[in-house]
């Protein structure tokens, strides 16, 4: 697949690339600030391509494309497609040109569906850095004549994507990274194991405003080990839902180790749940200091019985960027603080 960045700022959207890199395979990757003739020469060379483009340039792409396959514009579902598309959805629709797929995403404040699917495997590992990893599993996939993409997530752990499973190499990769996971969705994997352990999570979220809930319950079945959460953005909802005691909130602040302790405490005892994360943090643009500047996050995670651990982090990007990031890293030490490897 080839991707095609169309639109002067999309160098610079680090988390967008990161969300696309991770889930597709490029074998080019191109940067556009406009509408170039060399993309028409680019599309005819591959056979799955991916134009991502904004809103100001979306309608010029799309009337390419149509024009590339003697088509014409209609109106689907409110918005403007060529009349051959083969797949639509909001922001996103797949086009065939002779034998190319194209697919041209729409992106604004969110990142639609990229719509050509690619089988694909992850495996996720926590315990050992980038280099590492590379260093163990280089020879493995190369004996298997296998091609894979290695890289560090927005959570701080290391994510092997491969395209052609093998039972062998998995065994091999194994015998020198024993506790791999093997798992397209993290979040499906802590959904799993925690079926098995008949046991239930819930959340305290404040600067992720319910991303983490978000993301676990579009897993399905999620409620078999979720009852809810509470987003707990003032500290009026910190005092009064969670118990966080004011003279805490008043002395150490909302962002602090203190409050997301007395969040996770709190959280546990009104879901009555066997485990919790709680996050506290400054997303931005505003609201950052000298001693807590925007990027500052605590998170934290716990067990009934008493166990918890609370981690504090400096964070770079936009505010959702940190969002993300801050969901990330709760999920990276909540599967490493409670063993589920």
């Amino acid at each position: 697949m080839v991707i095609i960045f169309i639109g002067k700022e999309f160098k610079y959207r680090k988390f967008l690339q990161n969300h696309i890199f991770s889930n597709y395979q490029a074998n080019k990757i191109y940067y556009f600030d406009n509408v170039d003739f060399e993309i028409e020469k680019i599309i005819l060379n591959y056979k799955e391509v991916l134009i991502v483009t904004n809103e100001h340039l979306y309608s010029t792409i799309s009337k390419i494309g149509a024009t590339l396959n003697n088509d014409i514009l209609e109106l689907k579902d409110g918005e403007l497609f060529p009349s051959k598309t083969l797949i639509y959805e909001k922001n996103s629709f797949v086009i065939q040109i002779d034998d190319t797929l194209i697919n041209i995403l729409k992106v604004t404040d969110f990142i639609p569906n990229i719509l050509i699917k690619k089988d694909y495997y992850t495996i996720h590992i926590f315990n050992y850095d980038i280099q590492t990893v590379e260093m163990f599993i280089k020879s493995i996939f190369e004996s298997f004549k296998i091609e894979y993409i290695i890289y560090e997530n927005e959570g701080g752990w290391c994510e092997i994507k491969f395209n052609k499973f093998n039972e062998n190499l998995l065994k091999q990769l194994k015998g020198f990274i024993p506790h791999l996971i093997l798992s397209n969705n993290i979040f499906e994997y802590i959904k799993l194991k925690l079926e098995e352990k008949n046991e239930k999570i819930t959340f305290a979220e404040s600067c992720t405003g319910g991303l983490i809930a978000s993301y676990l319950t579009k897993i399905a079945g999620s409620s078999n080990i979720f009852d809810g959460s509470v987003v707990s953005y003032a500290n009026r909802i910190k005092s009064e839902w969670l118990g966080v005691d004011d003279r805490v909130l008043e002395k150490f602040g909302a962002v602090s180790e203190e409050t997301v302790q007395q969040m996770l405490l709190g959280i546990l005892e009104i879901s009555n749940s066997d485990y919790a994360i709680a996050v506290s943090g400054i997303a931005g643009p505003s609201g950052g200091s000298k001693i807590k500047p925007v990027g500052t996050v605590f998170i934290g995670v716990g067990d009934k019985n008493g166990k918890f651990m609370v981690e504090r982090l400096h964070l770079n990007g936009d505010r959702e960027q940190i969002q993300y990031q801050t969901m990330m890293h709760s999920i990276r030490l909540f599967i490493k603080f409670f063993n589920f490897l």
